[in-house]
């Protein structure tokens, strides 16, 4: 028996086509409107060293920052110390990192050369950052951080704020031939040399850095006698873990110098600790000892 011929009916087959298609690009669109999604959701940062825990907390929403280096919150070495406290801290642990699964992890360049490799191995970008030793270096790590982490607005109001406060200090210095023979001397009996962002300091806050003399690099030790005999104008003592003061803290030590006609004072190791632009504060500090 010859069954009837069924035939369909040209609207329906087109409203049959079009069903499809809307339902193949209802997907494709919700497969883009998930991919777009993942592109636009804000990358999470982390920092593993003081420098980067700086950066970031001056850069980037603080809601997208997922830890910070284990001393961020450490008010003699962290000049953002308050700042940094609610964030998680990390010592840059595998399984921590691995928790926090963050997108962008900032680092010191000079170590955790396998914790580098590893990150990098999973697909984290790692950003290795120096230590600038002047003022031109640490305001071309803040614009190329800043552009490594798409903040350049941030990044550039930060310079021109620190630029504003530089520009000020400068201004107040005395010509070449009159500024002052300073020198900073750290608990350890450690001078920081030319080629150092203490050195900087000095030299905005208008004087000469005697460190120099000692050291034409990062620094050398310098003993007591040496530095007596060298009879800085301003001897600049720091202050670290007060509990356990060092040798140079001790009021004797101060008094010897007093009398040899040296300015001293003493000042916190937080604003030496890492290059930032709030360090100006000790600057500004500093050029009260200047000659009037």
């Amino acid at each position: 028996m010859n069954l009837p011929r069924r035939s369909f009916h040209p609207p329906l087959l087109a409203v049959v086509a079009a069903l499809g298609l809307v339902f193949a690009f209802g997907s494709l669109g919700a497969d883009e409107a998930a991919s777009q999604s993942a592109a636009q959701k804000p990358l999470k940062f982390a920092s593993l060293c003081v420098q980067g825990d700086q950066l970031l907390l001056e850069l980037v929403p603080r809601e997208q920052i997922v830890a910070l280096s284990h001393l961020a919150t450490d008010p003699d070495i962290s000049v953002h110390a308050e700042q940094a406290r609610g964030i998680p801290l990390t010592s840059g642990g595998a399984e921590e990192l691995a928790m926090l699964r963050p997108d962008v992890v900032l680092m010191a360049a000079y170590s955790m050369k396998a914790a580098a490799l590893a990150l990098k191995e999973r697909g984290v970008r790692v950003i290795e950052l120096g230590i600038p030793n002047d003022f031109d270096e640490l305001r071309a790590l803040i614009r190329q951080t800043g552009a490594d982490l798409g903040a350049q607005a941030r990044a550039e109001a930060l310079i021109a704020q620190m630029d504003a406060r530089l520009e000020r200090l400068l201004a107040r210095r005395p010509p070449p031939e009159k500024r002052p023979a300073a020198m900073f001397y750290f608990q350890d009996g450690f001078t920081p040399g030319a080629k150092t962002f203490s050195n900087a300091l000095l030299e905005a806050a208008g004087f000469r850095n005697l460190g120099s003399r000692f050291s034409p690099g990062v620094g050398a030790s310098a003993p007591l006698e040496a530095v007596l005999m060298a009879r800085p104008q301003l001897l600049i003592l720091t202050r670290y873990r007060e509990a356990r003061p060092a040798q140079t803290q001790n009021f004797p030590v101060q008094l010897l110098f007093t009398k040899l006609g040296a300015q001293v004072t003493s000042v916190s190791f937080v604003h030496l600790a890492s290059p930032d632009p709030a360090n100006l504060e000790l600057a500004e500090k500093l050029q009260q000892y200047l000659p009037q």
